[in-house]
């Protein structure tokens, strides 16, 4: 069999090539530009935990793991030789010394609100100096730079002088300690604003932390000193004196080469080489009896899961593509053989044998894959951009694409295209010579056990959609056993059922829609008789596209299932998304409680801090003060403690957010209404109330402190019913209050403090429609108010979340996903219409000629080819909407409800705006190819008139 035919081949029919061609081109090109944007989003995610590693390797003195007492003291020296011995190591490209010292506030003349004073000495080269806003100055012998921010900054000027005393202490045994003190004068040089990062490292906080609100609160007035010029001469003092323990310890801060060290596609190897590096840092400062801790070890191991997560959310978004190309690939392929049926008589009439045949499709088929994987590649780098900021990334430089990608992606065209080709090319080889110079013959899968596989499909796909329907979660209930099972068939049948239900999770669907279609439209005549009914209206135009409908119940069954399965994923998928999309902001505003929380470290001003709060912010709608303190009652075991919060019943619901649903027994303005006009009533929470076997209006004896017992009535309930368990444990877990209760502040206010105890309270605030939540916490947080602890806002929690990589990457992925999917489906389902009605050009032709018209040939079409296409999308949304509505039943059945917000089923405008343009494209793929051929038709026709 020479090439050169098999190249003739593919020039000659180059249109029926071109449909498998754009299947393989369009799944190549996904896989390889998916596979680069979430590789991108992966590496971004890595670099946004590594941002926030300020300092890679911490050493430090060692330390006794019995007593804590540090080994060793420090001569500047001795830092300075393990500085030289720590740089010398390959992967180290900085360090330097920082050492930090407490001293009681002892400053004469000086009325300090802060005890003590924090001392941070940085060395010559610091990276404290690059965040020295408006300029590093050199610190000099005995002077001193007063953070800005320091609560104590405005009593002090340039030039004062602070006093200080360092202290040092030795043990002479059994439990007898002496102590000193060296004393240290430092001059006040000037004052300094730090960058965040700056003032991260001179407070010792070098990973995660929220640097906003600790910068605002830092406990200590802040001095920062020379190392060379002045504390090393401290270090050097107390060397001298020998001490057993020391508040004046300085650390190394080793700063590492990450370009060279870590690669976000060897993490393992990464790791092994931190390691490495942090052992050589260990071997040359062990001397000095110094530890070195890596921080980057840990971001690295949390990366792997955050990449794995990426990794198989990226698998799940492409299944369902390469599973449209593969479907469309080998329905295209059984048409195209079909018409080169009097090809293949001809060449076997020739002398070709079976196999030589296979062996030419395959061949034409490993073309075709080369080419579609070489233009996929191409398109992927071109597009690669758009690509990366879809998945949620930031795109920079040039497109690169490395040599395994490329090598992966023309793997993966290759196996698509043979497992889209194999088959039809098998049977095309296996036909017999009379056989395939038949005009028409189209072949149906008749066989027994192929009748029994979609039966089988059927059944599990409709067992899964009941589940889902019924909201049953098998793992929720097998969870409620606990361990031994009292009812050991039961808990085998139901582990059975989990590991049914987890796999139709991922491919319930399919089978679904494949079992159904199969069935019902192509191995039956009900699809049929529906259509003739429906078709009625158009006379003999409808009867004709009835006939066609029911000679090729395959190819329809195969149209109709592209398209379910296409619309059923699409809605599922976005329906998902924008319900976890609404649940993480609702339990965003719960979390917070309002759209800003002001949060009181001390609550005894909590009314005068509000008060300042209102009288200096703008924007403020309403405002309320929330106290939470315990309780306790009669009920037995972990029952007995109760968490109560107590509230403003005429201001808490028009400034915290709440929802109607968390309460129960009566309308929530009922409720709060009971509580307007009695003290001695609660909200009290639902299954604490349950274990009593209280209802509304009973009374419920609430201890307060030690003696404070008072009778509350029960104005409603509060939280959500936790779901019984058959295991007494588990019983004994959910009778202990899951959430809290409510009582009145009037309440809270009659019993004192004294009866309530330890306490603590926290400010909601209500803004505005139009007020930007992150301005008015910073308002908030500019009053320097010393009640206030901290403060938070929704704006600002939901912005985190928004530039969260490792979270967005994958949301991002599925999105991305929809959008091929429905892309690679939409052209499949016009390529399958497209090769189908040239398959049948001669029946048009006839038509034609017996007098039907452009426009009956277009209806007739288009009525055979819609009455699928409709009935597909409505079973696909139909069970779209079924499977979102089961995912987050089951999702609400297995959260462990730390707050009372549960997942709904939304559809915002965004995702049904998404859903119509995927409705479009499903109909413009069926439209477009019916015009686009029957205009065909018609100029061929008008040619021939012409000849004649």
């Amino acid at each position: 069999m020479p090439l050169s035919y098999t190249f003739k081949r593919l020039i000659r029919s180059w249109q029926l090539y071109i449909a498998l061609l754009l299947g393989v081109l369009l799944a190549s090109t996904f896989f390889a530009g998916i596979n680069m944007g979430a590789d991108t989003a992966a590496n971004q995610a890595l670099d946004q935990e590594l941002s926030k590693v300020l300092v890679d390797v911490y050493v430090t003195p060692s330390s006794d793991s019995m007593t804590g007492r540090k080994f060793g003291l420090l001569s500047s020296q001795n830092v300075t030789s393990a500085m030289e011995a720590i740089l010398d190591i390959e992967g180290v490209v900085g360090v330097e010394v920082q050492t930090r010292a407490y001293a009681p506030a002892q400053v004469p003349g000086k009325n300090l609100s802060r005890p003590s004073f924090s001392v941070v000495a940085i060395s010559q080269g610091s990276r404290v100096y690059k965040g020295w806003i408006g300029g590093a100055p050199t610190i000099q012998a005995n002077e001193t730079y007063v953070w800005s921010g320091s609560d104590d900054a405005e009593l002090f000027a340039v030039g004062n002088v602070i006093p200080l005393n360092f202290t040092v202490g030795s043990s002479s045994g059994f439990g007898n300690y002496a102590l000193c003190t060296v004393p240290m004068n430092l001059t006040v040089a000037g004052f300094v604003e730090l960058s965040d990062e700056a003032f991260a490292l001179v407070a010792g906080q070098f990973y995660g932390i929220d640097i906003i609100a600790f910068k605002q609160y830092y406990p200590d007035n802040l001095l920062i000193v020379s190392w060379e010029r002045t504390l090393a001469r401290l270090v050097d003092s107390i060397y001298k004196l020998s001490p057993d323990y020391s508040y004046v310890e300085p650390a190394i801060y080793v700063y590492l080469d990450h370009a060279n060290l870590i690669s976000p596609w060897d993490v393992s190897g990464s790791i092994s080489r931190l390691r490495e590096v942090t052992f050589k840092i260990n071997n040359a400062v062990s001397k000095y009896y110094l530890t070195a801790s890596n921080q980057l070890e840990n971001v690295l191991n949390n990366y792997q899961g955050v990449s794995f997560g990426m990794r198989f959310t990226f698998i799940i978004a492409a299944l369902p593509v390469i599973f449209v190309a593969w479907y469309m690939g080998s329905t295209v392929s059984h048409v195209s053989f079909n018409m080169r049926r009097q090809e293949i008589g001809l060449l076997l009439t020739k002398g070709f044998s079976k196999r030589q045949l296979l062996q030419m499709f395959l061949l034409e088929a490993l073309l075709i894959a080369l080419l579609g994987g070489v233009i996929g590649i191409v398109l992927s780098l071109s597009l690669s951009p758009w690509f990366v900021s879809a998945i949620g990334g930031q795109f920079g430089g040039t497109p690169v694409i490395g040599p395994e990608s490329i090598a992966l992606t023309m793997v993966f065209a290759l196996i698509i295209t043979f497992l889209s080709v194999y088959r039809p090319a098998k049977r095309a080889s296996n036909m017999a010579a009379v056989d395939a110079l038949r005009a028409y013959m189209y072949i149906e899968e008749a066989k027994p056990y192929r009748q029994m596989w979609p039966r089988v499909a059927l059944i599990f796909g409709s067992f899964k959609l009941v589940v889902l329907l019924s909201g049953i979660n098998f793992q929720a209930e097998l969870a409620r056993f606990g361990f031994p099972p009292a009812n050991i068939l039961l808990f085998i049948l139901l582990t059975a059922l989990v590991i049914v239900d987890g796999v139709l999770t991922f491919i319930g669907p399919f089978l679904f829609f494949w079992g159904f279609t199969k069935i019902f439209i192509g191995g039956s005549l009900k699809f049929q008789e529906v259509t003739a009914r429906a078709a009625k209206f158009l006379g003999d135009l409808g009867d004709l596209a009835t006939k066609s409908v029911q000679r090729n119940p395959a190819r329809a069954a195969a149209v109709a299932f592209l398209i379910a399965f296409i619309i059923g994923y699409s809605v599922q998928i976005i329906g998902t998304l924008a319900s976890e999309q609404d649940f993480a902001v609702r339990q965003t505003h719960f979390t917070v409680g309002s759209d800003i929380c002001a949060t009181l470290s001390s609550p005894g001003n909590a009314s005068e801090v509000m008060n300042t709060i209102r009288s200096n912010v703008s924007h403020i709608k309403s405002i309320t003060v929330e106290y939470s303190f315990w309780g306790s009652s009669g009920f037995g075991g972990l029952g007995e403690r109760l968490e109560m919060r107590a509230i403003d019943p005429n201001t808490w619901l028009s400034a915290a957010y709440y929802e109607s649903d968390m309460f129960s027994g009566r309308t929530v303005e009922n409720a709060f209404e009971a509580m307007r006009l009695n003290n001695y009533t609660v909200i009290l929470e639902r299954n604490y109330a349950k274990a009593l076997k209280k209802n509304v209006g009973d009374l419920v004896s609430i201890t307060f402190g030690e003696k404070n017992s008072e009778e509350l009535t029960i104005a409603g309930f509060f939280g959500i019913e936790a779901p019984q368990s058959t295991d007494q444990t588990q019983q004994q877990y959910y009778h202990y209050t899951k959430y809290w209760s409510y009582v009145p502040e009037g309440l809270y206010r009659e019993l004192g403090e004294e009866a309530v105890g330890y306490h603590t309270a926290r400010i909601l605030i209500k803004l505005e429609s139009d007020a930007d939540g992150r301005t008015v916490a910073d308002q908030i947080r500019k009053l320097d108010l010393d009640e206030v602890g901290s403060v938070s806002s929704v704006a600002e929690e939901l912005e985190k979340q928004q530039s969260n990589f490792a979270v967005m990457g994958s949301l991002n992925i599925l999105r991305l996903g929809v959008f091929f999917i429905v892309v690679a489906a939409s052209v499949g389902t016009a390529l399958v219409t497209l090769v189908s009605l040239r398959e049948r050009s001669r029946e048009a032709s006839i038509m034609s000629v017996r007098g039907l018209s452009f426009k009956q040939l277009v209806i007739m079409l288009l009525t055979e080819n819609l009455s699928v296409v409709i009935f597909a999308v409505l079973l696909g949304g139909v069970v779209g909407l079924i499977w979102v509505r089961g995912t987050i039943a089951s999702q609400n059945a297995m959260t462990v409800m730390d707050n009372p917000i549960a997942r709904r089923m939304v559809l915002p405008l965004e995702a049904i705006s998404t859903l119509l343009i995927s409705l479009i494209l499903v109909f413009a793929s069926t439209i477009t190819p019916v015009i686009f051929m029957a205009r065909r038709y018609g100029s061929r026709l008008e040619r021939v008139v012409r000849q004649v």
